[in-house]
């Protein structure tokens, strides 16, 4: 039968005190640790990661807009949405451009 592995915390977990602190020794010199500049790939990856962070950007991207709406019927808004996999503003933006649409012609 094997034995399961202790994981890095419960092994951490298991030192005295005193070892603890020579483990965690290394982490309080005020030195940076040593690394390597990063590679022409990793400076690529590195700034797309920082490019994707937060929402994607969807058209001209999104404004916050602040809207009342009667509890009642967002009740029977967010009920709708839910059952058809919609997100709210998703259903607000369809909505707004069905009315558009009909006023148009």
């Amino acid at each position: 039968m094997q034995r399961k592995r202790k994981s890095e915390y419960d092994r951490f977990m298991a030192l005295s005190d005193a070892q603890k602190d020579r483990e965690v020794a290394k982490y309080d010199s005020p030195a940076p640790i040593p690394t390597k500049p990063l590679r022409a790939k990793d400076k690529a990856l590195h700034r797309k990661a920082e490019r994707r962070a937060g929402r994607p950007k969807i058209g001209q991207g999104a404004a916050i807009v602040p809207v009342s709406i009667e509890r009642g019927l967002l009740r029977e808004v967010d009920a709708f949405a839910r059952a058809n996999r919609l997100k709210r503003s998703q259903m607000v933006a369809q909505g707004l451009r069905l009315v558009m649409r009909r006023k148009a012609s």
